[in-house]
């Protein structure tokens, strides 16, 4: 039995599904799935027909708030239920996707002497993962230069894992799933699977200000429907891209997006040229900021501030870029350099090699 925990945001959802069906791919299906009581991650759980097990969890905050009064009892709660669950369970070892949702399980898993392996998306560790890295067996990073934040632990460098959707895409499927009669060049803008405010207006503003010069494709999120219809001559927008989502990247020249970890290890597997759009330290504590420059540093994606952002600004940035298809092929080229493709591999290879599993390699 292998047990995986992790949720809340796709960050934290796909890595976790990419590394099931991987594990599923070899033969070992004794699994299970412990996440956040009726949260995002127990509908792909269900459709992967993993057992799932909700428990009661808290967000870590570094800062004041009398809500950490109330998210510590959670997580007491969470830990209590999670070891319940696993002691039933009786895993040989626990994945960690790390955030908040996998700190419960992994501190029950300490106490009842399994295995943890974490894995941590970020250049720069959060809370919640090095909570867990203290008494993990294994810590796996997306970037080499993570490894310095875990000191003292076995640190394998092993990139961000990335689901089959997006290593079976195909871009003739994309185009047909997207139907766009013009054939002009195709961007396609990403606010992740809750969407993004900030990039949903610059979108609005971008299509009130006249006749596109390139077919656009928007994820708003769900729930985050603007005004206007969904589909128009050079205009398709959804709440959220499922199974399709690997076709439409892989079809799309250019992708506009946040820049969580997982986001770009997607763009960067794929080779694709971004304009990245990274959230403000006003809401977060500012890795996606460090993401992002260091993609753009590398030559791998231009770079737009959050407060820069609006539908002039992010039209001139694509016209600029579609206008130099060398610089567009360069992006892709150095994004696919700062990833490693086999992520997904060598954290099975690790989950195999601790918990005994003989499943076929």
């Amino acid at each position: 039995m292998i047990a995986v925990t992790g949720g809340g945001t796709g960050g934290h959802i796909f890595p976790v599904v990419a590394v099931i069906e991987e594990l599923r791919g070899r033969g070992v299906l004794d699994l299970c799935w412990i996440g956040e009581k009726g949260g995002k991650e127990q509908e792909w759980s269900s459709s992967l027909g993993v057992p799932y097990f909700g428990i009661r969890t808290g967000k870590l905050r570094r800062y004041f708030s009398f809500q950490n009064l109330t998210d510590i009892f959670s997580v007491l709660v969470g830990i209590v239920q999670a070891h319940r669950i696993l002691k039933r369970a009786k895993p040989a070892v626990l994945f960690s996707k790390g955030g908040f949702v996998s700190v419960p399980p992994a501190l029950a898993a300490r106490r009842l002497n399994i295995p943890v392996v974490t894995h941590e998306s970020d250049m720069h560790p959060g809370l919640a993962t090095r909570i867990i890295a203290r008494n993990a067996s294994v810590v796996c990073v997306s970037f080499e230069r993570s490894a310095a934040a875990f000191e003292g632990r076995r640190v394998e460098y092993t990139g961000n894992p990335v689901r089959e959707a997006l290593r079976s895409a195909d871009p003739s499927r994309g185009a047909r799933f997207l139907d766009f009669q013009d054939p002009l060049p195709v961007v396609t803008v990403l606010g992740g699977s809750l969407g993004a405010s900030s990039l949903n207006r610059a979108v609005q503003e971008m299509r009130e200000e006249g006749q596109l010069s390139f077919n656009l494709v928007h994820q708003c999120g769900r729930g985050k429907v603007d005004q206007g219809p969904d589909r128009e001559r050079r205009f398709r927008r959804f709440e959220f891209i499922g199974d399709e989502i690997g076709d439409v990247l892989a079809v799309s020249d250019l992708i506009i997006s946040r820049a969580g970890a997982g986001a770009l290890c997607e763009i960067g597997f794929l080779g694709k040229p971004s304009i990245l759009v990274p959230l403000p330290r006003s809401k977060s504590r500012g890795e996606q900021i460090e993401n992002a420059r260091s993609f753009q540093k590398r030559g791998a994606a231009l770079v737009i501030e959050d407060e820069r952002l609006s539908g002039g600004t992010i039209v001139s940035a694509i016209e600029d870029l579609l206008h130099n298809p060398e610089r567009l092929k360069s992006m892709g080229s150095d994004a696919t350099a700062l990833i490693r493709t086999d992520a997904r591999k060598r954290i099975a290879d690790i989950l195999m090699e601790i918990s005994g599993s003989e499943g076929r390699s």
